[in-house]
């Protein structure tokens, strides 16, 4: 990404109100015995935010900072201080990020992403929603008609670049036929 002027000035008020929010919640609901070593405001786009508790580790987007507003990023800051506790979206997990005050349930990513981003769509089979990502999934199910796996409302590939590839028509190359002379 390139800098632009105010970048670093940007960057360093928002990661010191962020160590600020991180130093505040710690003392206020772990007695000060969390750890968290490093926080990075990255340029990436794909995400709203991500935790790596091994490493203690929270990464914020930038660009979402930019296109949502400090507001939003710090309830994804609250949302990812609570994946050091626990890693999943488990019931304590949502109890935790709650009494954080993390109030929505899911980030929102940069709205400016490339094209390429979505590589994959997924749609329910009941309602109908799309779900589309960049990594293909496993095995899911719609969140909207399911808070929990259900295999009742497990998401079906509609898209992807197989399926897009297999649906072009071939090339004059690929054409089975006859040899030009």
């Amino acid at each position: 990404m390139a800098s632009k002027p105010g970048d670093s000035e940007e960057v360093s008020a928002a990661t010191r109100l962020l160590w600020a929010e991180f130093h505040r919640l710690n003392t206020l609901h772990f007695g000060g015995t969390l750890r968290l070593d490093e926080l990075r405001l990255s340029p990436r786009k794909q995400y709203g935010g991500y935790c790596v508790p091994a490493k203690r580790l929270i990464v914020l987007s930038l660009q979402a900072l930019r296109e949502h507003g400090f507001e939003e990023t710090l309830d994804t800051f609250r949302h990812e201080v609570a994946h050091l506790v626990h890693p999943n979206h488990s019931a304590a997990f949502w109890e935790l990020a709650r009494r954080l005050g993390s109030a929505t349930r899911y980030a929102k990513s940069p709205i400016n992403r490339s094209p390429a981003y979505v590589r994959y769509v997924y749609e329910c089979p009941v309602c109908a929603a799309t779900v589309r990502r960049q990594k293909r999934l496993v095995r899911a199910s719609c969140a909207a008609c399911d808070k929990s796996f259900n295999p009742r409302f497990q998401l079906r590939l509609v898209s992807s670049p197989a399926i897009r590839g297999a649906a072009k028509p071939p090339t004059p190359a690929q054409s089975p036929g006859r040899p030009r002379l």
